[in-house]
């Protein structure tokens, strides 16, 4: 069980983050040039936001150093964002995750036939890997929590590795490539997309998916949090694909930001978005934080976010 102090530090409003961080470029275009997008998160907690000017790419900046995410990941982000105290992931995760794995099944069937090579990056607790392999894919996935690699592991019987550097896989291995939420909590996305598009086949398919900062229905606030080191809109997920060399596949559905790419026939153009820094400034920025406060805005959110994981923790698997 987490510590007092490790409620003060991440839950207490009206205080920053512990960490220090240090400023960086956008990691899309090599921008310096920014528009500040918010000052606090979704806990009323400061947290600063930008966007690059060049690409419209959001960023906490300062940005936390290498070793302040691991500190982070290795002991904080599965109870500040899933509230995963004991180890292990909870009954409301799994029933999610659950849920996902069928949906990404199915959206990307026509791909997941009988030795078809599936890379899960990001694998979690396992369950699209165990999906994947029902359907005779020789999938492997990459997930850098313990405890959710090894519940996968135990619960699925699934190949799921620690870590995956740019040497790990020969060009051109995977038939299917899956990503999802997962693009948002790295330092260097476009980085490792790049990486994602050299391991993928020239007829292979990448899907995906992030959360959308452009979402309707959802407080501002409550688009910003620790976790998310960075934030996409449809452009900017598209021109990070663009950069890897991978453009959207016309053949599968999508939503916004959750893509099937495939590999682009033509070298990729400028990675620019003119505008668009400045209009998501506009159109995200949230009210004062003790305005919001003093509103009582936040009482609706707060109540849909633990009804919906009280419903998940309790629905049938």
């Amino acid at each position: 069980m987490p510590s007092p102090r490790y409620f003060l530090n991440h839950f207490m409003p009206f205080t920053g983050y512990p960490y220090t961080g240090a400023p960086t470029a956008c990691n899309l275009c090599g921008g310096h040039e920014s528009v500040t997008v918010a000052e606090t998160d979704r806990r009323l907690k400061t947290l600063r936001s930008i966007a690059c000017v060049q690409c419209g790419l959001i960023r906490t900046d300062p940005m936390p150093t290498p070793a302040e995410l691991a500190e982070y990941y290795a002991h904080a982000y599965r109870a500040d964002y899933q509230l995963a105290f004991a180890g292990g992931p909870p009954r409301h995760h799994l029933n999610r995750s659950a849920r996902e794995a069928a949906f990404r099944a199915n959206l990307l069937a026509p791909m997941l036939h009988p030795g078809a090579r599936l890379l899960d990056f990001g694998s979690g607790s396992g369950e699209f890997l165990a999906a994947a392999r029902a359907r005779g894919c020789e999938a492997v996935g990459v997930e850098p929590g313990r405890d959710y690699a090894a519940y996968a592991r135990a619960h699925h019987g699934v190949e799921v590795l620690e870590d995956a550097g740019d040497d790990r896989f020969e060009p051109g291995t995977f038939d299917v490539i899956t990503t999802h939420h997962v693009l948002e909590h790295l330092r260097d996305p476009a980085d490792v997309m790049e990486r994602l598009a050299r391991w993928l086949k020239p007829d292979g398919v990448l899907y995906a998916a992030v959360p959308n900062m452009a979402a309707t229905g959802k407080p501002p606030h409550e688009r910003f949090h620790f976790a998310h080191v960075h934030g996409f809109v449809r452009d900017t997920l598209d021109l990070t694909a663009r950069r890897a060399g991978l453009v959207p596949h016309a053949d599968y559905w999508r939503e916004d930001t959750t893509v099937v790419y495939r590999k682009a026939a033509e070298p990729a153009g400028a990675i620019a978005a003119p505008g668009l820094a400045e209009r998501l400034a506009a159109e995200l920025r949230p009210m004062p934080a003790a305005a919001y406060l003093a509103s009582g805005a936040w009482i609706w959110p707060m109540v849909r976010r633990n009804a919906k994981a009280v419903r998940d923790t309790f629905a049938p698997r």
